[in-house]
């Protein structure tokens, strides 16, 4: 995700389903996913987009956040 979130490739962000069991697994329900989707539709053509507060916190619990701009 995070590849395709920094990459501008957000084709497979799009189509999470069809992503495999680790996207099927990170993604149990959409609604927490679905404003990431929302976010990026911002980002205008060469605009940056960076990552922040990506780090794992007790093994598994991620609070993955992205900045446009």
């Amino acid at each position: 995700m995070k590849s395709s979130i920094l990459s501008g490739d957000h084709e497979p962000l799009i189509n999470f389903r069809s992503q495999g069991k680790a996207f099927d697994l990170a993604i149990p329900t959409p609604e927490h996913y679905l404003p990431l989707l929302y976010s990026l539709a911002l980002q205008e053509k060469g605009e940056e987009v960076s990552l922040f507060n990506d780090r794992a916190v007790a093994g598994a619990l991620t609070m993955t956040s992205v900045q446009v701009g």
